[in-house]
């Protein structure tokens, strides 16, 4: 069912009470910037690498095999892209 476009709009504001007690935080005023930095690489490449020694594993058919090779994959070009974004960056 469409809704009457003449309608009044919804109230999307917050509560008074609601803001009093969640003011508008961001992460950045925290400290926290969305990357997890050197960790967060290790863990991909870590990751990347218990995906590919799951291909040992006993497997019905290849469709197992066929995935963790595909998720093997991506993790690793997007770790690649990352090295390459990093080292580049100074340029833009």
């Amino acid at each position: 069912m469409a809704l009457d476009p003449h309608s009044e709009p919804a109230d999307l504001s917050l509560p008074e009470d609601y803001k009093a007690d969640h003011p508008d935080e961001h992460p950045t005023d925290w400290g926290w910037h969305g990357e997890w930095g050197r960790a967060g690489r290790i863990a991909g490449w870590v990751v990347a690498i218990i995906l590919l020694l799951m291909i040992t594993a006993t497997h019905y058919n290849g469709q197992g095999t066929l995935f963790l090779i595909l998720t093997a994959a991506g993790l690793i070009i997007a770790l690649i892209w990352d090295i390459h974004r990093r080292k580049n960056a100074w340029r833009e």
